[in-house]
């Protein structure tokens, strides 16, 4: 489960010490300035290692760094504060390609699962992630960065761990099912075998 959520967790690293520097120092300018250095920090690690990028971490690197910078030039807290809702628009156009899910399942799972297995939970996760750019929005517009950061937090956190959750035990219940039927293909008699 662990290696399953590694990719998710990385590539929203910014994010996490965005919001993590909000709450301890309250510094907006401050959150805001060292999130987009652990987002160019994140990809230029991959670089070097020369490990896949994939498109939601590039999207999402450069609407840290725009909306970032606004906010940081202007003062005005409400461009971060919108920029989950335009990550999470674009990341949920993205969510719509059939096979997406498959660059995120782990190693051992995916000779086991078919576009069509990862094609229904796709689409939920798009659906999923456009809601939450709908609620952002009203978060934005009627709360303080504070609270706002706060509540979209625990929705996002809760509401993604949920559906992970969900999708996770449905995946590995289909990968158990298609490994045990190709195991007992391979141990099961061929008719010359039988016939003779």
């Amino acid at each position: 489960m662990l290696e399953a959520m590694r990719p998710i967790l990385i590539d929203l690293l910014s994010t996490i010490v965005f919001f993590i520097l909000l709450w301890t120092t309250h510094d907006f300018i401050l959150a805001t300035a060292l999130g987009i250095a652990a987002g160019v920090t994140e990809v230029s690690i991959r670089l070097i290692r020369r490990k896949p990028v994939g498109v939601i971490t590039w999207m999402s690197l450069g609407l840290v760094v725009v909306m970032g910078s606004a906010s940081i030039f202007t003062r005005q807290p409400l461009f971060v504060m919108l920029k989950p809702t335009i990550a999470y628009a674009l990341v949920g156009v993205a969510m719509l390609k059939r096979g997406w899910m498959h660059d995120y399942a782990p190693q051992i799972a995916k000779p086991y699962l078919t576009a069509n297995d990862l094609a229904p939970w796709g689409y939920t996760w798009s659906g999923l992630t456009v809601l939450s750019g709908v609620l952002n929005i009203a978060l934005a517009l009627t709360l303080d960065p504070l609270v706002w950061s706060a509540t979209l937090s625990i929705f996002g956190i809760v509401s993604k761990l949920l559906l992970f959750a969900v999708t996770y035990v449905s995946l590995r219940a289909k990968v158990r099912s298609a490994r045990n039927a190709a195991m007992a293909a391979n141990q099961a008699p061929s008719a010359a075998e039988t016939a003779a």
